[in-house]
């Protein structure tokens, strides 16, 4: 995507990147009846995620509009995309798939042969883009009263 920058973030977007993850997070609540965690986010958990170096920038036409975070998921020992957020504005162009061409790409560089990622069973879009993208749903588990499909997604042929 032409004009567009992924890059690790900084502190003085910390602001901005609460407030897009809190809004991309907000149209969920009605789908699960409760705030999602991403509705909690709060800035000293971006910091800590700034300061690990596991937090990114999407940056448009140099203007900040969405944020992703890879960290180690220790439950699996694979490598997750959390926090994928867009801002509301910026959504249904392409740069969902961008971000995740992105991440999976930067977890390929890590060496490592698969990717997860977490989404609600009722969030029936999320769940069909994932799908689109070749995650396969491994693990469900109940939070808080709702189901949450862990999905993954070889990054190298079986040969």
């Amino acid at each position: 995507m032409k004009k567009t920058e992924i890059r690790f973030s900084t502190e003085e977007e910390i602001p901005v990147l609460k407030k897009i993850i809190v809004e991309a997070y907000t149209p969920i609540e009605p789908i699960l009846g409760r705030k999602p965690r991403g509705m909690l986010e709060t800035e000293e958990k971006i910091l800590e995620r700034v300061e690990n170096q596991t937090v990114y920038s999407v940056l448009y036409e140099e203007e900040l509009i969405g944020t992703f975070t890879i960290k180690e998921n220790t439950n699996f020992g694979l490598m997750e995309v959390q926090k994928i957020a867009i801002r509301g504005d910026m959504q249904n162009r392409g740069f969902g798939s961008f971000i995740m061409e992105t991440a999976e790409h930067l977890i390929r560089l890590m060496e490592k042969k698969k990717i997860i990622v977490e989404t609600y069973e009722d969030h029936k879009q999320l769940v069909d883009f994932y799908l689109h993208r070749g995650y396969k749903v491994f693990h469900k588990r109940l939070r808080k009263g709702n189901i949450v499909l862990v999905m993954e997604k070889n990054l190298w042929r079986e040969d």
